[in-house]
């Protein structure tokens, strides 16, 4: 039996932990486990608050403050980063691994040109003299379709999102990283400028061979650059499976859900999922999906869905098994 290949980015039972002001911990999310292939585009998708930034930025402990990594294990090119000192870690996620914030001038520090913030990557891991860190600047800015030295030299209120993306996208490019994380890298922007930026990181990607990990809570983006989708649910991975068969043949009712609710994607009339998603600190016992749910039956209300391989999918559903869905079928 052929072995299969280590994968770039592994994530073994992810737990974040939020904590409040008023001492209240809470796991919002618990038990999460993926996998990131060399040159390969997993999307983490589901709707606001629904985990996904947590568990994208917790596989590399880049948690804002009040959320923190209390269990689980990720494996990067074979090295395990909770076992990394401060020093090695710094090192191996700064230069192995490129972050697009989900705010994109807001990522900036708005008293320093964009310029020389993307270089302080490189000069804080290569010994690079300015003259080369400039030049491999300008060199980024240019390949993400920006101005070079009119951008270089421009802080970050003088650019539109659009551009303050890109030019992130040069940053964390910088230091050729293996894989991209872009957590919601088109929030905020139009149609026609996040549709450029999301071929650009796509064209990108697979020229360099990079991996990349998109959170995202549009589906059509998904389909135009995903090669595997999560589907993310109370800070769970409901469902995960390649993005044709997850389309076509979803087996959770959250992910049939999801691609009923959103215009274009089918020929059939909508279907929304009722009620709202839960605040990952106020979870129901069961499966979280349970209140929404069309096929609900009693044991979901109490039993915490196992995960199961059915086909190509591996999904989190009681009833997985006993389900036909529609998905994109006619």
């Amino acid at each position: 039996m052929t072995a299969l290949p280590e994968p770039l980015l592994a994530v073994d039972d992810l737990a974040v932990e939020l904590r409040f002001r008023d001492g209240r911990k809470v796991r919002g999310v618990d038990g999460v486990s993926f996998r990131v292939g060399k040159g390969e585009a997993l999307a983490l998708v589901g709707e606001s608050g629904s985990g996904k930034s947590l568990i994208a930025m917790g596989a590399v402990d880049l948690l804002p403050p009040g959320a923190e990594v209390v269990a689980g294990r990720t494996t990067f090119e074979g090295r395990v980063l909770q076992d990394l000192g401060a020093a090695d870690w710094r090192r191996l996620v700064g230069m192995g691994i490129g972050v697009l914030f989900q705010d994109a001038i807001g990522a900036w520090d708005p008293v320093e040109m964009i310029g020389p913030q993307s270089g302080e990557v490189l000069e804080t891991h290569e010994a690079l003299g300015p003259e080369e860190v400039r030049r491999r600047v300008l060199d980024a800015l240019g390949r993400v379709r920006l101005p070079r030295r009119l951008k270089y030299a421009s802080f970050p209120h003088e650019m539109s999102r659009g551009q303050a993306q890109r030019a992130m996208l040069a940053a964390a490019l910088l230091s050729m990283p293996r894989l991209v994380i872009a957590d919601e890298p088109l929030s905020g922007l139009d149609v026609t400028v996040a549709r450029a930026v999301l071929t650009l990181i796509d064209d990108l990607r697979r020229e360099r061979g990079m991996g990349l990990l998109l959170v995202t809570h549009d589906l059509g983006v998904v389909a135009a650059v995903a090669d595997r989708v999560a589907v993310v649910y109370g800070g769970l991975v409901v469902e995960e499976a390649p993005a044709a068969s997850l389309y076509h043949s979803p087996r959770h009712p959250y992910t049939d859900g999801l691609l009923g609710s959103l215009p274009g994607l089918s020929r059939r009339r909508l279907r929304p999922i009722p009620g709202d998603p839960p605040e990952l600190w106020e979870l129901p016992l069961g499966c979280p999906f349970h209140p929404r749910c069309p096929y609900v039956v009693p044991a979901c209300r109490s039993a915490r869905p196992q995960t199961q391989q059915l086909g190509e999918s591996r999904v989190a559903c009681l009833r997985a098994a006993d389900l036909a869905l529609p998905g994109l079928q006619s």
